[in-house]
């Protein structure tokens, strides 16, 4: 029996509720792209957004799949298997969600295949980036988590936007 008048809460609820908080654990909005498991910081994260159309930029950079419209704000839409170097054999052109990710002034919508989960992972399991992970360009990775059956990849937002806010910028 529990003490008090919060005899219908766990307890161990409170503790996993508490701890993503605590400064030793990281939470990281997750989703798929083929075989490929990634996580942002929640941070970083603004919005997901599971429909949006993308409207082709022409000239634009090939990781530019091109805009969408989030309620009158126009954002640049990339294409994350194209930016960061993934084999794209299982992309589908309506099969895209948005993560909404980056500075709210400026943000950018990241084009993934599957959304997953907002994930608390305890920052003695983040790991730094391998010098090579299976087709990935691991300048885009900050760190890496090993999970049962599968690794976490810790995207870096910020060169994600750097890289992107330099090559489309205009003399």
């Amino acid at each position: 029996m529990k003490k008090g008048n919060m005899d219908n809460v766990p307890v161990s609820t409170e503790k996993e509720l508490a701890e993503p908080r605590s400064e030793n654990a990281a939470q990281f909005v997750t989703f798929y792209f083929g075989k490929h498991f990634f996580g942002l910081p929640i941070d970083d994260v603004i919005e997901i957004n599971r429909a949006l159309d993308v409207t082709p930029v022409p000239l634009a950079p090939s990781y530019v799949a091109g805009v969408v419209n989030l309620r009158g704000q126009i954002l640049t839409a990339i294409d994350l298997a194209n930016r960061i170097g993934l084999n794209a054999e299982t992309k589908k052109e309506d099969g895209f969600n948005n993560v909404i990710m980056g500075d709210r002034e400026e943000p950018v919508s990241l084009l993934v295949q599957s959304i997953g989960d907002v994930m608390s992972v305890p920052s003695s399991q983040i790991e730094p980036t391998p010098e090579l992970i299976e087709g990935v360009d691991v300048k885009y990775v900050n760190h890496v988590c090993k999970l049962p059956g599968k690794l976490l990849i810790i995207l870096d937002s910020r060169a994600l936007e750097q890289a992107e806010n330099v090559n489309d910028s205009k003399g």
